[in-house]
């Protein structure tokens, strides 16, 4: 778009995709020498294997577009042709989309807290003196795998099938009746006591990629890992902030 005042005179001219591409290209490129701390003779596309390598998470999974975008910038601003066609490559608008989708995701990567937990007010709570039957109801009915065992705030435990198969095993011939207590299940429900699952914590401040880099090694030992919670500063004696399964971030991109 372009606005010009009653003289003739262009007060307002809207940016191209071209220029808007390079300016996504520069920002990234920008981030990408302060992270490594390189002068400007390193190429953009040694920057973006560099820390690759170095184990950024969002350049080395999206490296590929990255590299694609920059062969892109490299046509539109080694022009040949630049007196009779500037720029000689126009972006798609869907490509600049893209682009400035991945630029935002770099330089401002999301929070998992912010995005793909389940919030402490939203999780499923039982205490300990709670009927185990009730909360296995509202397990089997709400689809619920764990269930995360509270008192004065803090996390005692996790109720989960791992502990009520656990509990069977080691009191055979029992039945679970409406006289129990989620703290008749005491000795199985702490976090180190599942025989089969293991439950981590993290800092508030990992994001949603570094959350799914955790699922993807799906087993820590010979537990697989049931649940992330989030606090402050991943400590387990700090109030939970929110909780993380693997059904959370299947449909992370």
């Amino acid at each position: 778009m372009i606005i010009i005042d009653l003289g003739g005179i262009i007060i307002y001219r809207e940016k191209s995709n071209a220029e808007k591409f390079l300016a996504i290209y520069n920002e990234l490129d920008t981030y990408m020498r302060r992270e490594l701390n390189v002068d400007s003779w390193i190429s953009h596309k040694d920057l973006i294997r560099r820390l690759a390598e170095k184990g950024n998470l969002l350049i080395k999974y999206n490296a590929d577009d990255l590299m694609t975008f920059a062969e892109l910038r490299n046509a539109i601003v080694h022009n040949p042709y630049k007196n009779q066609l500037d720029p000689i490559a126009e972006p798609h608008s869907i490509i600049l989309s893209r682009y400035e989708n991945l630029r935002n995701k770099i330089l401002k990567p999301p929070l998992a807290l912010d995005t793909i937990a389940i919030k402490y007010k939203d999780i499923y709570k039982a205490t300990l003196e709670e009927n185990t039957l009730t909360v296995m109801e509202t397990m089997s009915k709400k689809s619920f795998t764990h269930v995360p065992v509270i008192e004065d705030g803090k996390l005692i435990g996790v109720f989960s099938e791992n502990t009520i198969f656990s509990f069977i095993v080691n009191n055979r011939n029992v039945i679970i009746d409406d006289e129990f207590k989620i703290k008749d299940f005491i000795d199985f429900i702490p976090i180190n006591n599942h025989c089969s699952e293991c439950f981590l914590f993290r800092p508030r401040n990992i994001t949603v990629i570094e959350i799914v880099e955790v699922f993807k090694n799906d087993l820590i030992g010979s537990k697989r890992i049931a649940a992330v919670f989030i606090t402050n500063n991943g400590r387990e004696d700090e109030k939970i902030l929110g909780l993380i399964t693997p059904w959370d971030v299947i449909t992370v991109k």
